[in-house]
């Protein structure tokens, strides 16, 4: 992996995190609003008040679910770095062996490269372990969004069925969709980077 690539899943990290708290942002407030719009209207949208709560408290699932995105970066990000810069070691070691006049500092430079190569191993398989468990976290993500997409049907069904305020209910459903739908493409997205880079990884490993 060379340095754009790193600086690539840096800003993917960066943009999918901003995207998913704004949206969640969205979809809290959202849920709000439809919270008042059922106190005024009492017993009539009780129905829709379970719905608008039980978004508020799967945002907060989401919300709790997506702060590994950026601590789990940091360390796959530094892996990385060490491993473009020990490759750079190992090559200078070579090319020194290559150039060595007497067979002893040859065999000597060889054997520094060959421990440079062992360091490199380690770390590749070590940001490969940081790289499934980041994919793991967002297929995690996934399924939390699997919910807060039932959640929304569930309240277009709610605002349906409500004959006085089924319209500002309509609306509201339809704008925590269009939120959650945002999120849910942001992760698709950035599920498909990060595997991509893994399977990069992991057929020149």
């Amino acid at each position: 992996m060379d340095i754009q690539r790193i600086m690539s899943i840096m800003d993917a990290s960066y943009n999918t995190r901003r995207t998913i708290e704004c949206s969640l942002h969205e979809i809290d407030r959202r849920a709000l609003n439809a919270m008042v719009l059922v106190k005024r209207h009492g017993n009539k949208l009780a129905g829709y008040g379970v719905v608008a709560q039980a978004f508020r408290e799967q945002a907060a699932h989401l919300k709790v679910a997506a702060s590994p995105l950026q601590h789990s970066i940091a360390p796959l990000v530094r892996a990385h770095m060490h491993i473009l810069q020990h490759r750079r070691y190992a090559e200078l070691f070579r090319r020194m062996a290559k150039l060595a006049a007497s067979k002893r500092s040859s065999t000597e430079l060889c054997q520094s490269e060959g421990s440079w190569q062992r360091r490199i191993a380690a770390e590749e398989a070590e940001a490969l372990i940081i790289l499934r468990q980041l994919v793991q976290t967002v297929a995690r993500l996934q399924e939390g969004i699997a919910e807060q997409e039932y959640v929304v049907t569930n309240g277009r069904i709610e605002a349906a069925l409500s004959e006085q305020s089924g319209a500002p209910l309509m609306r509201v459903s339809h704008e925590m969709g269009v939120a959650v739908a945002t999120v849910r493409d942001a992760i698709w997205e950035y599920r498909s980077q990060l595997e991509e880079i893994l399977h990069e990884s992991s057929t020149g490993f």
